[in-house]
């Protein structure tokens, strides 16, 4: 029934990021479960604490997630997707807590550093977690390589609200823009930017738990496709298969 209850957040994810998918195979049978709920868990909080449009909505979803990372460190859940770690030790109070911070962080940086150092303290207490639920090792390249992946992720659809994905001030300024059309002209030069700097940023293969290294595999060839401007599309099946592998065993 817990499985059931999980399934959907697992698609739900996985629409998001069908590479995963493939990467899956890689993982180890111990940790397979795992993977499929830490990667649902980690896109409900993406959404609750970066992706919706109302403060309000944000404030009141990031702190029913504190509560209840506060409870699963206790022995305590009501979600599905923390149901699977329940009996498993982490700091999940101390997640709770960065939460609260994150929900808070300025919406608007000034620079690519500015961007990434707002979410450090959250990443670290995130990359803390997957590293006990996969008993790997937390590392400064685990935390900055989500700090990174949380920014791309608020592309595309990022660039229609409010934090306009985040994306610093610095390059609108560069670029001469307040507002604009992002598929042509000043717009496109701007998120090639943005994926440029982005990809300078991320590491090139960090030391931290599987899960993470795939993530960051992917993330570098999705960089580099918008730096180059090729858009969204995603990489060959092959192409993923072999990045995966690659990935998952350190390379």
């Amino acid at each position: 029934m817990a499985d059931d209850a999980l399934e959907p957040f697992v698609a739900k994810w996985l629409v998001r990021e069908p590479e995963m998918i493939t990467a899956e195979v890689f993982c180890p049978a111990p940790f397979r479960g795992r993977y499929r709920a830490w990667g649902a868990l980690l896109h409900e909080l993406r959404e609750a604490v970066f992706e919706l449009s109302d403060p309000r909505i944000i404030v009141a979803k990031t702190g029913w997630w504190a509560e209840e990372f506060m409870g699963l460190g206790k022995g305590r859940s009501r979600h599905p997707v923390t149901e699977a770690f329940n009996a498993l030790p982490a700091p999940w109070s101390e997640l709770g807590r960065s939460l609260l911070d994150a929900s808070h962080a300025e919406l608007r940086p000034a620079s690519t550093h500015d961007a990434i150092e707002a979410l450090l303290p959250a990443a670290r207490a995130v990359v803390a977690v997957e590293s006990a639920v996969f008993a790997a090792n937390p590392s400064d390249e685990g935390t900055r390589a989500l700090a990174v992946h949380w920014l791309l992720s608020r592309l595309p659809a990022g660039l229609a609200m409010e934090d306009r994905a985040r994306i610093p001030m610095h390059l609108f300024a560069r670029h001469g823009l307040v507002t604009g059309s992002w598929e042509t002209g000043p717009g496109q030069a701007l998120l090639q930017d943005w994926a440029t700097e982005l990809a300078a940023a991320l590491p090139a293969n960090p030391d931290a738990a599987m899960f993470r290294r795939v993530r960051t595999a992917f993330d570098h060839a999705r960089l580099a496709r918008l730096a180059a401007g090729k858009g969204h599309a995603e990489s060959p099946a092959m192409a993923t298969l072999w990045r995966a592998w690659r990935a998952a065993r350190g390379r």
